[in-house]
C-alpha cells in the first residue's frame, strides 16, 4: 500500500461520523415545521429541559418558533468539530447521535434524548435524519 493510500484511510478513519448517510429520497418525511410540531415540541421543547430564553438546563430552546435557529448550522458546545445539524450530513450532525444514543461514541456528554422518556420511533428518526439529508431546509 502507497503512501498516499495509507494517509487517505488514515484521513477517513478518523473523520467524525454519527452514523450512515441516509437516502434524501425517503418515503413519509415530513418538513422541518411537521418535525416542530410533532417531535421537537411535544417531545423537547414542552420540558424544562429546552423551553425558556435561555433554558434552564439544556444549551437551546427547542420550542415553537425557536428550534431551527437553535440546531440548524450551529455548533455543538458538547462535540466539538459537530455542528447540531449539519445540512446535508445526518452522519455529521450531533443531534442525530442525541436522539439515537450514539452522542457518547463523538462527545463525553454521551447522554440519549429525550432524557427520561421513551427513545423516539424509527419513524421519527428516519424523517429527521431524511430532512437533514434533504439539506435540513426551513420550509419546503
Amino acid at each position: 500500500m502507497g503512501l498516499a493510500t495509507s494517509l487517505g484511510a488514515l484521513g477517513s478513519a478518523c473523520e467524525l461520523r454519527v452514523g450512515d448517510r441516509l437516502d434524501a429520497g425517503v418515503p413519509g418525511v415530513r418538513s422541518f415545521t411537521q418535525l416542530e410540531q410533532t417531535v421537537f415540541v411535544p417531545s423537547c421543547g414542552k420540558s424544562n429541559c429546552h423551553s425558556g430564553a435561555p433554558p434552564p438546563l439544556a444549551p437551546m430552546s427547542l420550542e415553537a418558533g425557536r428550534a431551527y435557529d437553535a440546531l440548524v448550522s450551529v455548533p455543538s458546545t458538547q462535540a466539538p468539530g459537530l455542528e447540531r445539524v449539519t445540512p446535508g450530513a445526518p452522519e455529521r450532525s450531533y443531534l442525530v447521535a442525541k436522539l439515537r444514543g450514539t452522542a457518547a461514541q463523538v462527545s463525553s456528554v454521551g447522554t440519549r434524548m429525550p432524557l427520561g422518556t421513551e427513545p423516539l420511533s424509527e419513524t421519527d428518526l428516519a424523517d429527521i435524519e431524511a430532512w437533514i439529508a434533504r439539506g435540513a431546509p426551513r420550509e419546503e
